[in-house]
């Protein structure tokens, strides 16, 4: 068995089933000869898209390639687009999660409501502000 096609399969996202038969092996067989790869499943296509930004990275520095330079702008942008797309997503989440905050209770309400009477547009006045003394 190939340890490369193991890691192949996985970075393409392959069930350990398709992986055991397209090496024409049984399931046991894989798992327990490539355990250790098989549980690192979730950063393989992660390691791959590095290994080739690397490699491309390497071409267009050291070798001049302007295919590769081309190539890497590309991959550039990508990942800004991914990382922009990703942070604004998460920014709706949190404007979610804030909308379905904890509803505000009958003690919280009227705390708040003592805390804000008396502001301006009230019929209080000034009765209700720090210091006022009434005249006796």
């Amino acid at each position: 068995m190939d340890f490369d096609m193991v890691e192949g399969g996985l970075s393409k996202g392959w069930s350990n089933e398709r992986i055991a038969k397209a090496l024409k092996v049984g399931l046991s067989t894989l798992k327990r000869n490539f355990g250790p790869v098989l549980s690192a499943r979730d950063v393989l296509p992660d390691r791959l898209e590095l290994a080739i930004f690397s490699t491309t990275v390497r071409k267009a520095i050291e070798k001049g390639d302007m295919g590769a330079v081309r190539q890497l702008r590309q991959m550039i942008e990508e990942d800004s687009r991914r990382l922009s797309t990703r942070r604004f997503d998460d920014a709706q989440e949190r404007a979610k999660v804030a909308a379905r905050a904890k509803p505000m209770g009958k003690k919280e309400a009227a705390q708040m409501a003592a805390e804000t009477a008396g502001g301006e547009g009230s019929l209080w006045g000034d009765d209700l502000t720090p210091g006022f003394s009434r005249p006796n």
